[in-house]
């Protein structure tokens, strides 16, 4: 690992020395992610609930030529399916574009959405309880 460390170069720092009693820091940020799940119900055989839902979330996400900048899967919920969204840009694809097309592929699937939530503070929360303490 040290020999793997060395040969990186710092953007700060003394370069190329490493000293095992203090060891080194990584620091790193990445654009804020929006979690946004929404809740599917139906009155139908769970099992059957989940694969309707997983074909919603692959039809959703980006990746099955859905929405740009988004990520999903189908979890188990307690009352139904929960189709956990990751907004990676909720300036390209809102919240609200996302649960229109979920309500649009619940209709086709036979399913209903029940209700949608963040399970994350925005970044504006974030800095809103910050200025309160």
């Amino acid at each position: 690992m040290k020999t793997a460390i060395v040969q990186l170069p710092a953007d700060r720092g003394p370069v190329g020395q490493v000293d095992d009693r203090h060891g080194v820091a990584v620091v790193g940020a990445v654009p804020w992610v929006h979690n946004y799940n929404l809740l599917v119900v139906a009155d139908l055989e769970e099992a059957e609930v989940m694969r309707r839902c997983r074909r919603i979330a692959k039809s959703i996400s980006e990746r099955g030529g859905g929405l740009d900048k988004v990520e999903t899967m189908a979890l188990p919920h307690e009352k139904g399916v929960e189709v956990a969204c990751n907004l990676l840009d909720a300036d390209i694809t809102p919240p609200a574009k996302v649960r229109e097309r979920v309500v649009e592929l619940c209709q086709v699937e036979g399913v209903r959405l029940e209700s949608d939530y963040f399970t994350n503070k925005s970044p504006e929360d974030i800095l809103d309880l910050v200025y309160a303490s």
